[in-house]
């Protein structure tokens, strides 16, 4: 299997792309990120 930057970098943005964005904001607000407006 390959172990390039390029790869690894390639391999994320896939992941990213299955992070849909109420997961994300769950994430963040837990994480303590969370908007004092929200």
């Amino acid at each position: 299997q390959k172990r390039t930057v390029e790869d690894t970098w390639r391999h994320i943005g896939h992941l990213v792309e299955t992070i849909e964005p109420g997961e994300c904001k769950n994430y963040f607000a837990n994480a303590g990120y969370a908007s004092i407006k929200t």
